[in-house]
């Protein structure tokens, strides 16, 4: 078996930066259920309704307001944007992008190719 090209490190660098962040109506009820929340409520706290779903606040550090002490407060139930890291579009197409995100990243094999990366984001979204 070779080495993964990503192998998520729980560094949470990936949990800061304004915007983004989008909880679909559907993924709601599982997040605020962790917290001990209902939907509402957890919007309430967490989120600010926009026209794709329900964005995640920030702090002012620019950090996820769902990042707590050990990590995401929700990482069982994390919304579908934050499942996909590294696999998005943008890195798969492009292999500058990819080179950029492995200096970002430490879960990403700095000495992978995008060739690599590419098949291993085929076969995680097909797991999916």
């Amino acid at each position: 078996m070779t080495k993964p090209v990503f192998d998520c490190k729980r560094c949470n660098d990936c949990c800061t930066g304004e915007g983004g962040i989008v909880f679909e109506q559907a993924e709601l009820p599982a997040a605020a259920r962790i917290l001990g929340l209902v939907p509402e409520e957890f919007v309430r706290q967490y989120c600010r309704p926009v026209e794709a779903g329900y964005l995640v606040l920030c702090g002012q550090d620019g950090r996820c307001s769902l990042l707590g002490p050990e990590g995401c407060l929700v990482h069982a139930a994390k919304p579908a944007i934050c499942r996909r890291w590294p696999y998005f579009d943008a890195l798969i197409n492009d292999a500058g992008a990819f080179e950029e995100a492995k200096l970002a990243c430490p879960g990403l094999d700095p000495e992978a190719d995008h060739a690599d990366f590419v098949a291993q984001a085929r076969r995680e979204r097909k797991s999916t």
